[in-house]
Formats: C-alpha cells, sequence, structure tokens
C-alpha cells in the first residue's frame, strides 16, 4: 500500500502534488517524493524519509518549476525502507527521462530482475517497482502509452502507476483492479489520486476510476485511453474498505465510510451482545464500523478509547519492533466509561495480530 498523486498541466504542479500527497500520507508514512518536469522537458525530483511535513521545505518545492508532476507516499511491502528505495523513480535513458510512482506489489518482480540483470541491468534499488523501469526504458514503441503496454505485459501482481515519460503522464491499472486509482480535473488540468480525498484537498472534480487493465495517457494534445492488456477476473482489495482507505474516500465506486458502516451493523446481527452496555471504537479506522455496530444494536457508542494523534498508523509501521513501540504510546482507556462495565470493543481488523502481553494492528 502506497499513495500516489499526479498532475498535468498546472502552473504550480509540485505544490499541488505536495498538497495531494497529504491526504495520502495514510497509505505510507516511510518516505515521501515528488518528480516535477521543469523547463525544456527536463525532469527533477525531491525525495526524503519520514512524513510528507518533515520531507519538504519550500526552498525544494520552488526548486521543482513546471505543470507536470507526480508524488508518492511509502509503505514498504517490498525492499527496506531507505532512500534508496523511495519513490518516485528518476532515471535517464536514450529517450531522455522515466519517472515512475507505484502502489502495489509485483508477485514476479525476483524472475522479471533476475531477466533483466542477466541481460546487463544494473539496479540501484531493491524494491519491485525499478523492474518496471527498465522494461520501460527497452521498450522500441514509440509512443508513450505502448511503452507501457509492453512494460506491463506479462507483469503478475497488483499494480497502479503513475509515470512520466517526456511530457506524458501516463496511468494504468492492473487487469485484476486490486487497488484503486481515480481521475479529476482542477479547469483544465488532469489529475490522478489513489484516493478521492486528495482530489478533494486540491479542489479537483472526481472524473471517474481507472479501469482495471486501462492505460490513460495525457499530453499536450490532449487525453487518450487505451486498453492494451489481456482483461483477468477482478479482484479488488477489500482491505481498502476495512483499513487502508480513508473513510471520506469513495474506492472501487462505493464510499468506505458507508461501506464500514455497513460491515459494523453486519457484525451486530451475526455477533449480538445482550449483556453489553456500551460499544466503543479502536480509532481511528473502525470509528465508522463502530458507529453501524451502535446503530443496529442500539447500544451508545462511547469514547471509551483516545488516541494520540502524534503516532502515525501502527499497522503500516515496517517492523514489529516498531509497531510494538507505537501502540504503547497510541492509546489511552477512559476508565470512568470502562470500568466495572460490560463492553463491545469494534476493532478494523485483526492481522497481525496479539504480540506478547499487548496489542498490535
Amino acid at each position: 500500500m502506497c499513495g500516489i498523486f499526479g498532475i498535468h498541466k498546472h502552473a504550480e504542479a509540485a505544490q499541488v502534488a505536495h498538497l495531494g500527497l497529504y491526504s495520502l500520507q495514510h497509505r505510507g508514512q516511510e518516505s515521501a517524493g515528488i518528480v516535477a518536469i521543469v523547463e525544456h522537458g527536463s525532469a527533477r525530483g525531491v525525495r526524503a524519509m519520514g512524513l510528507v511535513s518533515e520531507g519538504f521545505d519550500p526552498a525544494e518545492l520552488s526548486s521543482l518549476p513546471g505543470d507536470i508532476a507526480i508524488g508518492h507516499t511509502r509503505y514498504s511491502t517490498a525492499g527496506s525502507s531507505t532512500i534508496e528505495n523511495a519513490q518516485p523513480i528518476l532515471s535517464r535513458f536514450r529517450g531522455g527521462h522515466i519517472s515512475l510512482a507505484h502502489n502495489g506489489n509485483l508477485t514476479n518482480a525476483t524472475e522479471m530482475r533476475t531477466k533483466l540483470e542477466d541481460e546487463g541491468s544494473i539496479f540501484t534499488s531493491t524494491m519491485d517497482s525499478e523492474v518496471l523501469v527498465h522494461r520501460l526504458a527497452k521498450s522500441a514503441a514509440d509512443a508513450p502509452e505502448a511503452k507501457l503496454a509492453d512494460a506491463l505485459l506479462g507483469v503478475e501482481g497488483a499494480y497502479s502507476i503513475l509515470v512520466l515519460i517526456g511530457d506524458t503522464l501516463l496511468a494504468a491499472r492492473d487487469p485484476r483492479g486490486w487497488r484503486p486509482l481515480v481521475m479529476g480535473k482542477i479547469n483544465g488540468s488532469t489529475v490522478f489520486a489513489s484516493e478521492t480525498c486528495a482530489l478533494d484537498i486540491v479542489g479537483a472534480t472526481y472524473e471517474r476510476e481507472i479501469a482495471p487493465g486501462e492505460i490513460v495517457a495525457v499530453d499536450r494534445a490532449g487525453v487518450r485511453s487505451a486498453s492494451p492488456l489481456p482483461p483477468e477476473q477482478l479482484h479488488r482489495c477489500i482491505f481498502e474498505y476495512v483499513y487502508f482507505a480513508r473513510p471520506d474516500s469513495r474506492v472501487f465506486g462505493g464510499s468506505v465510510d458507508r461501506a464500514r458502516r455497513a460491515l459494523g451493523r453486519r457484525l451486530a446481527r451475526e455477533h449480538p451482545a445482550p449483556s453489553a452496555e456500551l460499544v466503543f471504537s479502536v480509532p481511528d479506522s473502525s470509528n465508522s464500523a463502530a458507529l453501524g455496530y451502535a446503530e443496529q444494536s442500539g447500544l451508545p457508542l462511547e469514547l471509551a478509547l483516545i488516541r494520540n494523534h502524534y503516532v502515525g498508523r501502527t499497522f503500516i509501521q515496517p517492523t514489529q519492533a516498531g509497531r510494538d513501540a507505537k501502540v504503547k504510546v497510541k492509546y489511552n482507556a477512559v476508565r470512568e466509561v470502562l470500568e466495572g462495565r460490560s463492553v463491545v470493543m469494534v476493532d478494523d481488523s485483526v492481522v497481525r495480530g496479539p504480540r506478547l502481553a499487548g496489542w498490535s494492528r
């Protein structure tokens, strides 16, 4: 899970991308980056470890003029958490530059990387996304969207990606549609983002989802679309609704908040708690589900756990030690609400499960 954002034909593209990344911070906390197309078609980027608010100062953003930009917030599912693995990737090739921001997990990346290395390719990172850059550079196709189609042919796994080749911005989703990717407009500018909440913060109007297997190209001539990849059965990631996405977003065509409330109502029907006196959530991603449980059961919803909002999301911490440390300082119980009472506690999920005497999310 990562957050990606792109914008084409906006006078302050890097600044808009920076703002959009704030709304995608929940999708990745380890590093952030922005690449912009500056005058004469050259590309320049900044990357930093840590949060969006920590990584860029005004001087760095002002060094990224131009009207095209892509940005990325990283949660490492492949490759260690280092600056070498921060995105967007920016590479030079015979045709100019390639920059790529990827959300997903390429399940055959190791095989593709081995083949590329046998053919002489040299990698500078350990993340799976870099194999796509090498495949793009090797493509003999002329049009940028055809290069991307070549690069994606035979790639397995989940990907929603943004690519810059010259002054063309490309957006694509894998044929199974694992991860979300949406398109919007700000006046005459085209915007892409992992979630609609990022469109909202920059003042963009939602247009549509990028379809599974679709490649959208945006350049000075306008917007065009192609579906060159073989169709596959849809497999959308349910964890987007359960945990990953923000409740104010719409993903896969539906409201995240409404989906979580519906899950909470169903939980109340399937697992009623007739002796319970109240229901509460483990904030924040289970808030909507707890509301649904309360609505269905008639139990009062209470604020029984207080979250420290200076602590980020714990599930996406890259190590178990980091998750344990953050959970310890993340929550405090309200004793007056809980003491001596029978309660229903609603959490979004138990994916990693308890560890020793503590609990981890």
